[in-house]
């Protein structure tokens, strides 16, 4: 007996339902076979593609662009909302056997056009290559074609690397198609702040880069960087060499405008014995000769696919005019926070000289403001008796000063995911914290004091064995000694989670060396209490060795003015934790934690299992350009921490 497919009809309430009744020969029906679905709908798809779009068969609406005709189908672009508001709306394109269509986007393309049309007529196998996504995203963009726009972005993200984030970064912020620009915006400024300050490759990309976002990259507590006085040193050198760059490029101009003028000069009196000839004469200063100029003449340009150069703007990526003078001057007075640093470390800066006006890099008053608020902080914690926990440097009103720079102070415990804020039984990833003293905290509190900054790296992380603990090297913030630890925890309901802890290390000694305790060795487990639920610390010595973790201060023996020891017993603080993926999505994720009391050898933190997931830990070269997942074997299985804290 051969199977049969019947359809029974079946009453339920107002509704009907269609119930699929296969014979007893136990044969499955063919509509079941997925394979054989699917090459029905390539076949179908494929179909309507050749016979619709290349051939135009059985056309009932014309669309003009580009100077070209398009024999297209109304019932195909009514799937679309763009051409169903058009062709339906109350418009004059409303019946219109003919439509032709303008675009004022310079992006938008007649082969990008083409390729959003074989979407609509079910060309989905078609490879987006980088050298097209510029232009296929703002089409696509323009028609509302929204997968296609993510597919645009994801073809982006995954092709961020040295020689184009600054391109993609700009065209982003040139051109707003939405959602999708903000998140390659978002995406390429996370990646100048992960990559920037040790990626030899990138630097030449912070010297096309437009001031303003300079600006941004430094001042942000995301930037990866091992220390304020190193944040200050990079700052330093990036402009400098800017600065540099706009020297030479004068002078070169001038140089040309002589020279131009010579020849002129030489031929209005028709000198026949003038030694410069048509074809030695440089060219007039204009545009495209100073892209010239980035291109041969120095060796720091950032190489640029052509798909992005013929579509960015080369003035807004070109080397800096005089006007970044100012943005200068802002990331030398306000970005950088100074207070903190060694006096040694201030001293250095105030002799510091630019080779091209011979000035000091920050100002000087600056500087002197910061070594007073170290003083008057120093001052606080001294006088501040043993038991005492706050030291009532907050205020609830924004504190009043020339800058207008204020510091608020987390008022709750949150993770931020990107441009996302969930809460603790909600957060991305499945990572969980402590309830603590202090969340939920609804008034906004402001500090006195600019908050301090450090940043470490942890190297292969994906070695890490359950429980083992990995420390850095302690920083000195407000006579105490910090530092970070991670920790891997399998938990029944969550699987692999790790954990990032903030730790108050101990009491320095002023007569140690600048980098916190004497060798700066990391401190042992066993007397580290953890202020984290449900944190296992019963595990035997042999699974606590460290890894190798990188570490880029130099020792630095010498005794300095700033270092000071608070007797307090316990010290309430704040902190941020930021930690940015390696992966092609490019997300950063912020740990937020209201004011905490920290003990002596005492840890808060968070236990999250995304930053166990590939996007974490494997650079975006470690992903296949075709597929979403990673290659085996990894290369690397690095993470990135920037804290930023501050009592109150």
């Amino acid at each position: 007996m051969s199977p049969l497919l019947t359809l029974t009809q079946k009453e339920s309430g107002n509704s009907r339902d269609y119930v699929t009744v296969v014979s007893s020969s136990g044969y499955p029906p063919p509509a079941q076979d997925p394979q054989r679905v699917l090459r029905q709908m390539m076949s179908l798809c494929k179909h309507i593609y050749s016979r619709g779009l290349i051939e135009g068969s059985g056309s009932d609406v014309t669309i003009r662009a580009f100077g070209k005709d398009y024999h297209l189908h109304r019932i195909i672009l009514f799937q679309n909302t763009y051409f169903s508001v058009l062709m339906e709306g109350p418009w004059k394109e409303n019946g219109a056997n003919v439509i032709e269509l303008r675009f004022d986007d310079e992006n938008i393309t007649r082969d990008a056009f083409e390729i959003a049309l074989g979407r609509l007529y079910g060309r989905v196998d078609e490879v987006i290559l980088p050298s097209q996504v510029l232009s296929l995203l703002a089409t696509a963009s323009f028609l509302d074609l929204q997968d296609l726009c993510e597919m645009c972005v994801e073809v982006i993200l995954r092709d961020i690397k040295d020689d184009t984030v600054v391109d993609y970064l700009t065209f982003a912020t040139a051109h707003f198609y939405g959602a999708h620009s903000e998140k390659i915006t978002e995406s390429c400024f996370t990646y100048l702040c992960r990559e920037g300050f040790d990626n030899l490759q990138l630097k030449s990309a912070f010297l096309m880069l437009p001031a303003e976002w300079l600006k941004r990259v430094i001042e942000s507590d995301a930037f990866w960087v091992p220390s304020e006085y190193e944040r200050y040193l990079f700052a330093r050198d990036v402009i400098s060499k800017r600065r540099k760059l706009v020297s030479d490029q004068k002078r070169r101009s001038i140089g040309s405008d002589l020279l131009e003028e010579q020849f002129l000069y030489s031929t209005e009196n028709n000198s026949s014995t003038s030694v410069l000839s048509s074809s030695t004469i440089p060219s007039a200063p204009t545009s495209p000769r100073i892209k010239r100029l980035t291109e041969s003449a120095f060796t720091y340009h950032t190489r640029r696919p052509a798909s992005i150069s013929s579509l960015c703007s080369t003035s807004s990526s070109c080397i800096p005019v005089d006007n970044d003078e100012n943005i200068y001057t802002a990331i030398f007075s306000y970005a950088i926070y100074y207070a903190h640093m060694t006096f040694e470390e201030l001293n250095s800066i105030l002799n510091d000289r630019d080779i091209i006006n011979n000035a000091s890099f920050a100002p000087d008053h600056v500087i002197k403001e910061a070594l007073w608020q170290q003083i008057d902080l120093r001052n606080k914690i001294e006088n501040t008796g043993e038991t005492d926990v706050a030291l009532g440097i907050s205020s609830s009103e924004k504190p009043l000063g020339l800058t207008g720079i204020h510091f608020e102070i987390p008022s709750d415990d949150t993770t931020h995911i990107g441009e996302a804020l969930t809460g603790l039984d909600d957060m991305i990833g499945g990572g969980t914290k402590a309830m603590k003293d202090g969340e939920g905290r609804g008034s906004v509190e402001y500090s006195l004091f600019a908050p301090f900054r450090f940043s470490v790296e942890f190297s292969d992380v994906a070695k890490l064995k359950e429980k083992q603990r990995v420390y850095s090297k302690t920083k000195f913030y407000a006579g105490s000694n910090w530092n970070m630890y991670i920790q891997k925890i399998k938990t029944p309901r969550k699987g692999i989670q790790l954990g990032v802890y903030l730790h108050r290390h101990s009491m320095p000694d002023p007569t140690s060396s600048l980098n916190g305790s004497p060798n700066n060795k990391p401190s042992s487990p066993t007397t580290s209490s953890v202020s984290m639920v449900d944190t296992n610390d019963q595990y035997t010595t042999s699974t606590r060795n460290s890894l190798l973790i990188r570490n880029n201060n130099s020792n630095n023996n010498e005794k300095s003015f700033s270092r000071y020891a608070d007797k307090r017993k316990t010290v309430r603080t704040w902190f941020k934790i930021f930690c940015p993926a390696r992966g092609p999505s490019h997300v950063l994720t912020q740990f937020q934690s209201s004011p905490d009391n920290f003990a002596l050898m005492q840890s808060w933190g968070w236990r999250s299992s995304s930053l166990c997931s590939d996007d974490y830990l494997l650079d975006v070269r470690d992903f296949d350009s075709n597929m979403a997942s990673a290659v085996p074997p990894y290369t690397s299985s690095t993470l990135k921490f920037s804290v930023v804290m501050g009592h109150v």
